[in-house]
């Protein structure tokens, strides 16, 4: 195979779900005019929501010579005799990757969005792709609660009234039979504030309540956590910047990620260590 070609198949496999319909769709010269980005859309069939995954698709031909960017939002074709060769192979890839192909781990961007008037909501929605490809913080914890068959845990250093209640609320929903919240003390040693008001409803719940935060008799300070994490299982995870608290649910920008598969182990594996060296809280 020549270099031209598998240089080009390269540049656009990981594309493939959309390349190999546009590589076709150029073959047949449709787009050797400058054309708008949601008149291709409609061309190759595509929602209009499919516009950045597009677009990504074509800066990734640009780079080896197959397209051409004309304007902000105007694309034409440069090499039809090459996509017209390339196109069974993009098409293949599609097919493998559709009905063979497993990935070892999927991965989703999760956000919370600050309250309205924002400027980085707006910022974000302006864009091409938006906000539409991200999951809700909101929306995914209470999710994650009820995916969990054995064990569901939650992992946070920053508590207050505001996140107990959603704790709470994600332990009322589980399924899981080991169910663990890992908290850290003050530094004065002092269970969280907020603790006190659902204690007796966690203790009902099965909830095992653990601090993790060490003394270190031979070193200064104390050996505890800043991350973020809940878990379901070994098979799904949040890990991010959401804190369980006011702040972090009404106020902030919060980014994570939505792990399953071998991450989503790892990540047990790591509170799985922290569950054996934190003490009853």
């Amino acid at each position: 195979m020549r270099t031209e070609l598998l240089n080009a198949f390269d540049m656009l496999a990981p594309h493939c779900e959309v390349s190999a319909a546009l590589c076709e769709e150029a073959a047949r010269g449709s787009l050797d005019m400058p054309t708008a980005l949601h008149a291709i859309c409609t061309q190759l069939g595509l929602p209009q929501a499919r516009a950045a995954d597009l677009e990504r698709s074509l800066t990734a031909g640009q780079t080896c010579g197959l397209f051409e960017k004309i304007t902000v939002l105007t694309w034409r074709a440069r090499n039809c005799p090459l996509m017209q060769e390339l196109a069974p192979f993009l098409h293949g890839a599609k097919l493998y990757r559709t009905r063979v192909h497993q990935d070892v781990d999927i991965v989703d961007a999760v956000l919370t969005k600050p309250p309205a008037p924002s400027k980085v909501s707006a910022q974000l929605e302006s864009m091409l792709q938006g906000s539409r490809n991200f999951k809700d913080t909101r929306q995914l914890l209470p999710a994650i609660s009820e995916s969990a068959h054995r064990s569901f845990g939650v992992m946070t250093p920053f508590f207050d009234e505001v996140g107990a209640k959603v704790v709470l609320n994600l332990f009322e929903r589980t399924p899981a039979g080991d169910r663990y919240l890992i908290l850290r003390t003050t530094k004065e040693g002092s269970p969280p504030s907020a603790l006190t008001a659902v204690r007796v409803d966690l203790s009902r719940l099965g909830v095992a309540v653990l601090n993790f935060r060490l003394d270190r008799p031979d070193a200064p300070g104390n050996e505890t956590f800043h991350s973020k994490a809940v878990l379901a299982d070994d098979t799904a995870a949040y890990v991010g910047s959401s804190n369980m608290n006011q702040w972090s649910f009404e106020y902030s920008l919060e980014l994570g990620l939505y792990v399953r598969g071998r991450a989503a182990a790892r990540i047990a594996a790591v509170l799985q260590a922290v569950r054996a060296v934190s003490a009853p809280m």
